[in-house]
């Protein structure tokens, strides 16, 4: 083979950080004794329409706030950022636009990104206990609600409240999706 006119630089393999996944791993583990204990006589069963009418309800409302989140980052752009197709000026420029617009598209970006994990794990859940999973969907609802008062409109920086919005979301998503799979599998303590 002829060898190439441009130097190729030895590459060395990079370990990756694996932290975040043994932290993952401990978290699903934990969320699992959890589980085990607190779902106990529980089964997987499929519920009547009535029995889920409450999880039904959060969907509408859920389903409804990324709605309007994702209007809201429409309109933000339009108002304090993006020119339009006209090539107007931004219909209000504001010193922190970059702030606004940044809120505007996480909120409607983490929104979206939480929301098929949410709703899978609330209907997964509300197989198992259907009146709980709607409770859970309501505290989902509210904090998903106080997201872009948590972000801030800093422009380069997180608000210092933010993850009192995003950690309980992951782990109510969590602990919903293991305590199904728990129930669907039948590893939770019997409760004879």
């Amino acid at each position: 083979l002829p060898s190439s006119p441009l130097p190729i630089p030895k590459q060395e393999m990079v370990n990756p950080d694996v932290f975040p996944i043994f932290f993952q791993l401990g978290t699903y583990a934990v969320f699992a004794l959890i589980a085990y204990f607190a779902e106990s006589g529980r089964a997987f069963e499929w519920r009547s329409p009535k029995e889920l009418k409450w999880v039904v309800l959060d969907t509408f409302l859920i389903v409804y706030l990324y709605g309007v989140f994702r209007f809201r980052e429409g309109l933000t752009k339009q108002e304090y950022g993006e020119k339009k197709e006209t090539n107007e000026e931004p219909l209000l420029p504001k010193e922190n636009a970059a702030g606004i617009i940044r809120n505007a598209e996480r909120t409607a970006g983490n929104a979206g990104e939480q929301l098929p994990n949410f709703l899978l794990s609330m209907y997964m859940y509300a197989m198992v206990r259907p009146f709980t999973a709607a409770v859970i969907g309501l505290i989902e609802l509210a904090l998903m609600a106080a997201y872009p008062f948590l972000f801030g409109y800093d422009a380069k920086k997180l608000g210092p409240g933010l993850s009192l919005s995003t950690i309980p979301r992951y782990m109510l998503n969590e602990y919903m999706a293991m305590a199904s799979i728990m129930a669907l599998f039948g590893f939770v303590k019997n409760s004879a």
